[in-house]
């Protein structure tokens, strides 16, 4: 039982770096997507997007993605995944506020 709860714990520390980076990605999307740099905003976007996906992909291979103490993960990626989506439809933000 000790050694089921450590590889959980080891697991979720992991995930923890992972989900954090993608937040970093986000936020680094935004920032360049605001300025107007258009090559960043899309290797960030696809970094941000990619990264959310393995991380579910990751939890439902360990069969986690809908357990209660690992849901928190899981809608993290989502979150994320769903951000960058919707800002990459919407344009926002965008250099030029009538763009």
């Amino acid at each position: 039982m000790a050694r089921r709860r450590n590889r959980y714990k080891e697991m979720e520390r992991y995930m923890t770096y992972t989900l954090l980076f993608d937040v970093f990605m986000f936020i680094l999307f935004l920032i360049y997507s605001g300025i107007g740099v258009i090559w960043v905003k899309v290797v960030t976007s696809i970094v941000a997007i990619a990264t959310g996906l393995l991380c579910l992909g990751f939890l439902y291979l360990n069969r986690e993605i809908l357990r209660s103490r690992s849901l928190w993960m899981t809608v993290t990626a989502v979150s994320i995944i769903v951000c960058t989506v919707f800002s990459l439809i919407l344009g926002y933000p965008s250099p030029n506020p009538l763009a």
